[in-house]
């Protein structure tokens, strides 16, 4: 890949050396396999359009010509071709040609999607990390902690002020989610390979949550292979070797992740987890204490927690770790539906009513006012049963 082929000679024996000690379970997941593996998508497999989309971008973008127009253009067009139909969920990762095709994605898969679009009309993209503080979500009994990226389009413009030429560069920034927008995240330009990785990571998680364990460690492989410096796939490649009691081996990965990157609180906290598991109680306690000092002031954190006290069906601890996650974010649209959640699940439904209203009117995304919306009208039929 060229990511390794941009490294110095020891630097691709010492990654392939990391890989020979840590990517040694193979039998084990493949004697997992109780489906048919699927292939793994090419990187380019991932980016590349449909012949028809390229033609219509190309007639629409004629019309064009600053880096304003032509960055609306591009948002216009993902819009317009899935039929005014497309709906951003975060569980759904695809390539570029799946998003148009089936107009349902994450925001990983919408700045794919830009990307490509963008580099077939010659704008300059680059894909950007987005340091948002820790997020979680839940799906299919699992829980994930979520990054986010966004795309930064760029224009050279030849501009020949009677002196010679002057190059001008105009740029804009794509994101697909509001709430990063608003709050101005610091950010770091990344590659196309981290995208890879990034992508394999989100498909592996859903293998996962599937219970396909040998499709989730393929994924896992190319992720490595693509961009072997990601600290997020070793850190993820650990919880799979500790689900399968490969206490060794997730030990060792944990470790590596955090050589790559030692501010993880994440893989800090499952390290931790691991220590809990593997009976070091005082090194679990040590980085116990480190992971809560960082995390006191993330509402997410407690919002997590309340989530998993909800699953729980210990309704009274999910509402104060709801009402927390609202102590250090008011606007926070999701622990007021977990409020409401809560409350409904406790018969107090004038309380849940109370916190819906509150989540749709704190939410600034159309499909969550809907949903929110379908909500209340249930809720209120219920309510005039009783």
């Amino acid at each position: 890949m060229a990511l390794i082929a941009g490294c110095q000679t020891s630097d691709i024996s010492a990654i392939n050396s990391v890989k020979n000690n840590l990517l040694v379970a193979n039998e084990q997941f493949q004697n997992s396999a109780n489906t048919p593996l699927h292939s793994i998508e090419s990187p380019e497999q991932i980016f590349i359009l449909p012949e028809e989309a390229k033609v219509k971008l190309h007639a629409l973008m004629n019309t064009h010509v600053s880096v304003r127009e032509q960055t609306k253009a591009v948002l216009d067009f993902i819009v317009s071709y899935a039929d005014d139909g497309l709906i951003y969920d975060n569980s759904v990762t695809r390539t570029a040609s799946e998003t148009l095709q089936y107009s349902k994605a994450n925001c990983l898969s919408l700045s794919i999607l830009a990307y490509s679009l963008a580099q077939e009309v010659g704008m300059e993209a680059n894909f950007q990390d987005v340091h948002i503080p820790e997020y979680w979500t839940s799906e299919l009994n699992q829980t994930w902690l979520n990054g986010h990226v966004n795309l930064r389009l760029k224009k050279h413009r030849k501009i020949d002020d009677g002196t010679g030429i002057s190059v001008l560069i105009n740029s804009f920034i794509v994101d697909f989610d509001p709430y990063s927008l608003k709050n101005n995240f610091k950010t770091t330009a990344i590659n196309q390979q981290r995208i890879v990785a990034m992508f394999y990571n989100n498909k592996a998680a859903i293998a996962v949550a599937e219970n396909n364990y040998a499709q989730a460690y393929a994924y896992y492989k190319a992720a490595i292979n693509a961009d072997a410096t990601f600290a997020v796939t070793w850190s993820n490649l650990g919880i799979l070797y500790r689900q399968h009691h490969l206490m060794d081996l997730a030990e060792q990965v944990y470790q590596h992740s955090l050589m790559l990157n030692p501010d993880s609180i994440n893989t800090l906290s499952n390290l931790a987890y691991l220590y809990q598991r593997t009976g070091k109680e005082e090194l679990a306690k040590a980085l116990e204490q480190k992971v809560l000092k960082r995390r006191v002031n993330n509402p997410y954190y407690y919002l997590m927690l309340g989530t998993e006290a909800f699953a729980q069906q210990n309704f009274s601890k999910g509402i104060t770790f709801f009402e927390k996650t609202l102590e250090l974010d008011p606007d926070n649209h999701e622990a007021y539906f977990g409020l409401a959640k809560s409350y409904v699940s406790l018969n107090q439904l004038a309380q849940a009513e109370r916190y819906l209203i509150k989540a749709k009117s704190h939410t600034s995304t159309v499909q969550d006012k809907i949903q929110y919306q379908r909500k209340l009208s249930i809720l209120n039929q219920i309510a005039r049963v009783d």
